[in-house]
């Protein structure tokens, strides 16, 4: 069981085409960064803030868009999820980073230390674009644990 699919979090008002989750996409693959992006475009209570093919980019852009969710990978060139992971968590406390990555399906291992580094989830992505593209249980997913860490951290942001 995921940390985003617990029914114990705090009930809350749903995010709105109004308020919707900001969401930025940190990933390679320009293939998956569109499709994902598409997704999340979308959706009535999402929107796509920003998207990067890198980690330094990522890092670089967090706190001017000031998204509530980052999806990101953990192989990439300049800097990889793993490095910028603790990095964007510092520059912006309330962030919920959902790591995806082929790597998390291959590695419990690496999926534990991404959570210990701050990721709040991870999902795996299939093993190829071609199956990114053709997955609907992967679409499924993303879409679900985005929504639930964005209800989590609107939940929280109005609590403080």
């Amino acid at each position: 069981m995921s940390i985003a699919s617990f029914k114990t979090a705090p009930t809350g008002a749903a995010p709105s085409a109004s308020d919707p989750i900001k969401v930025m996409v940190v990933d390679d693959a320009v293939v998956v960064r569109g499709l994902v992006g598409r997704w999340i475009a979308e959706e009535a209570d999402m929107t796509l803030v920003a998207s990067h093919r890198s980690g330094r980019d990522a890092v670089a852009d967090i706190a001017k868009k000031m998204p509530d969710v980052v999806i990101l990978d953990i192989e990439m060139p300049d800097m990889d999820g793993l490095t910028a992971l603790p990095l964007i968590v510092a520059a912006k406390r309330d962030v919920m980073v959902l790591m995806a990555s082929t790597l998390t399906r291959r590695n419990a291992e690496i999926s534990l230390k991404c959570l210990s580094l701050g990721a709040a989830d991870y999902v795996p992505k299939p093993e190829t674009n071609a199956g990114v593209t053709t997955s609907p249980a992967f679409k499924r997913e993303i879409l679900d644990k985005v929504r639930a860490l964005g209800r989590r951290r609107k939940i929280a942001g109005k609590a403080f």
